[in-house]
């Protein structure tokens, strides 16, 4: 009668213990799903990867191009203006003539699937655009 009780008791811990298993390589998988589907504050190469050669948009008042060698051609109510991008410290940083030729704005900038959104130093949200492909320039 021993016998058979420590059989139980051991299928049972086996079983167990694949559970736990399982449960812990599901959390892994959900996690690791929900981290490439893009959520989060990102780091400045991130933010690199993100943008370069790609177009952000709200799709109805702004529009950014953004080059590799750090131009943007920004859209904004319909008028075509040109700026600088950096990445400082994990930030992304706009210099706007039109606003100043010497200090640049940064912002944090964080995504939620293919929206990126800009915010500042209050975590006010600024910009709040979708990752297009770069449109193709017209002949």
């Amino acid at each position: 009668m021993f016998a058979p009780t420590l059989q139980s008791q051991f299928r049972n811990r086996t079983l167990a213990s694949r559970i736990m298993l399982a449960t812990f390589v599901q959390a892994v998988s959900l996690a690791g799903a929900f981290a490439a589907s893009g959520h989060g504050e990102l780091s400045g190469s991130q933010i690199r990867a993100a943008i370069v050669g790609k177009y952000v948009t709200d799709e109805h008042h702004w529009g950014h191009k953004y080059f590799p060698g750090g131009r943007v051609e920004r859209l904004e109510n319909e008028r075509l203006k040109s700026a600088r991008w950096s990445i400082k410290n994990d930030r992304l940083c706009l210099l706007q003539p039109e606003i100043s030729k010497d200090e640049p704005i940064c912002y944090r900038v964080v995504r939620d699937g293919r929206e990126l959104q800009y915010l500042d130093d209050s975590s006010f949200v600024v910009f709040r655009g979708l990752v297009r492909p770069m449109p193709r320039r017209e002949p």
